[in-house]
Order: structure tokens, then sequence, then C-alpha cells
């Protein structure tokens, strides 16, 4: 048996206490760090090195994957704050970096999910829904990497393992067994891939015309709970140019203009395509994203904008947080304080897809 084959049975094996006929969930841990060395600490203690292409272990060399058994497992990396973690961890050295896959059972991945992804103090209903669209996410998707299915981040889904309070740990975890093994699915029986984000500003977005999918169950639907959340951001010109030159395939990108730009509007007043004439063409939450790359993250909020040329610089200025499409965690957190149940709540934000 290969390394990495017995290092995954081990794994499953080591989980088999609490698993069910769903094999663990795979997450990739760490990476965006580029650890080289880590302390864990749970039944046992070690110290954990990559070498090149070899894995040290208290300073031995130990064949790979190294799997530490599912437990409680504390992990410290030099200048970090201590990480916890529950689940099997299966380590590697690749190029002189550890690989660190974290596996757990599927309801322990969605509780830790939704701790992530929800702030403390929200409504048990909120939190129940955005279990049913972690669970449903991830299912739905399939392995998003090579040797993982998801990774602890936001372009898969958030996993983290420090700043979260006991007590909205326990939440999370109530809300995951509460909706244990439930999932939103479609028509054709498929399970719905369902996307989240922060704050829809009023009213959520079309999939369809954002995604180019209708696989999501979601819908445009208005959210009047949800505040507005405003925003700006001026754009220096240079940059300007200089950031979306690339994605437009502008001819010339020192000429390229802000009111020159055609931004088309779709349903809930998301920009879905942003033409440039004689240029290229590009979908809008591609737009915000790149001008809020170029100025550092956390500027350009969403794709629901309006470019206000200044001379020398573009005020980008919106409303919402996110995508703007499925649900809204904002506005579920209202309306599971108004005493909607997870039920209604998905109901709202994704009409076409029922709750199995």
């Amino acid at each position: 048996m290969r390394g990495a084959a017995r290092g995954l049975l081990l794994a499953a094996l080591a989980l088999a206490p609490q698993a069910s006929a769903q094999p663990p969930v795979r997450v990739r841990l760490l990476e965006r760090l580029h650890p080289r060395q880590l302390d864990v600490q749970g039944p046992s203690q070690h110290s954990l090195e990559a070498s090149a292409s070899r894995l040290l272990l208290d300073g031995v060399e130990v064949a790979q994957p190294y799997v530490l058994a599912d437990a409680a497992w504390t992990l410290r990396l030099p200048g970090e704050g201590p990480r916890h973690y529950r689940g099997a961890l299966s380590v590697r050295a690749v190029r002189g970096e550890l690989a660190l896959v974290l596996l757990l059972p599927l309801e322990g991945y969605v509780a830790q999910v939704v701790a992530a992804e929800t702030t403390p103090g929200t409504a048990a209903a909120a939190l129940a829904a955005q279990a049913v669209v972690a669970r449903s996410f991830f299912l739905a998707q399939g392995p998003r990497h090579a040797d993982a299915d998801v990774c602890d981040l936001a372009h898969c889904q958030l996993l983290r393992g420090s700043g979260v309070s006991a007590a909205h740990r326990a939440a999370a975890s109530a809300a995951a067994a509460a909706t244990a093994g439930r999932v939103l699915v479609l028509a054709s029986g498929a399970v719905a891939e369902t996307p989240f984000h922060a704050a829809c500003g009023g009213h959520t977005g079309a999939p369809e015309e954002v995604f180019g999918s209708a696989a999501t169950g979601a819908a445009a639907v208005p959210d009047t709970g949800c505040p507005a959340h405003r925003w700006q951001a001026d754009v220096p010109l240079g940059v300007f140019q200089r950031a979306l030159a690339p994605l437009l395939a502008a001819p010339a990108p020192a000429l390229l203009a802000a009111e020159a730009l055609d931004a088309q509007v779709g349903q809930g007043g998301y920009v879905v395509r942003v033409l440039l004439p004689g240029g290229g063409a590009a979908a809008g939450d591609a737009v915000a994203r790149v001008l809020d790359r170029a100025l550092g993250w956390g500027a350009v909020r969403s794709a629901r904008f309006q470019f206000l040329p200044l001379g020398q610089a573009v005020r980008v200025q919106g409303t919402g947080l996110g995508h703007g499409l499925g649900l809204c965690q904002a506005g579920a957190a209202l309306r599971a304080g108004r005493g909607e149940t997870y039920r209604e709540i998905l109901q709202h934000y994704f009409p076409l897809a029922s709750l199995r």
C-alpha cells in the first residue's frame, strides 16, 4: 500500500467511531501562511518540520503522510496565535512547507463553518439556515483541491481555528445538529450549489446573470430588512487603468476612462457586465474584485456599484457586501429575529429549491 493511501486509511479508521457512511471531509489548512514548522498539542505533543521533501517529527524523519488521530489539537506556528481544531490531521512535506489536511465528519465540518461564517449573537434560526446552506454547498461542489475537498479560506468556506468564542461554537454545533442531513435540492433531485454572502443591501441578485448557472436554487428577491451597507472608494486614475486594462482588453490602457465604460445592470441592481467600446467585456463581479485587489482588499465591497469620474481618480460607490447571491446573512439574521423559522428563511432566498 502506498504511503498516501495508507495515511488516508489510517485517518478514516481514526474517525470511525464518529463517522457514518459519509467519508470524512478533507480540509486543507493554513496554506496561505506557508508553514515550515509548527508545534501540535493534544493527546500527545510534537514538533513538525518540513525539510525540502522530508517530514521531521521531533527531529526524526517519518513516512508521509503522518497522521495524528482524531482528537482536539492545538497548532502553534511561529509568530502566530494558537489555532484549535477537532479531527484527524494528515501532514506532508511539500517543497519545504508543511501541507496540512484536517479530516472530520461532515456534521463536524458544517458546525465549524457555521461558527466561522456567522457572527456571535445570531439567532438560532439564521444559524440553522446557514448550516443547511453550508452543507448543501459542500455536497454539491465536489472536491475543489487536488489533495483535499475544500480549504479553510472564503473561496471554499471559512474554517477558523481561532477567534471564535466557546458560546458561538456551541450555538453553531446546535444548528448543525438541528438540521443534520438536510440539504436544499433542485427539481432535478440534485443538491443545490447554494451561495451566500454577508449583506445584499436590500435585494439579492440573479445567479444565472452572475454565475451563468441556475443550479443554485436561488433567485433575485427583495430583502427590505437588510441594511444598505453603503460604501465608496476613490481609485487613483492610474490604478484604475492598470487594474482594468487587462480585464477589458483595452487597446491603450492610459486612455481607459470610466465615463467610456458601459455598466450593464441586472436584477437586484448588480452590475452584470462592464463593456469597453472597441475593447472587451468583463463580469461586474470580476471588475469589483480586480479593483478591490488593487486597493488592498476591503474597499470595493460588491458588484452593486457605479463609477463617478473625479478627474485624476474614479469614485466607485455602491451598497451591499459580497456577491449578493443566495442567502443574505444580514437579512437572514433579521428575519430570524422577527420569528421566521429556518425553513421560511431558506424558502425566501432559495425559492427554486426544496428542503429534503
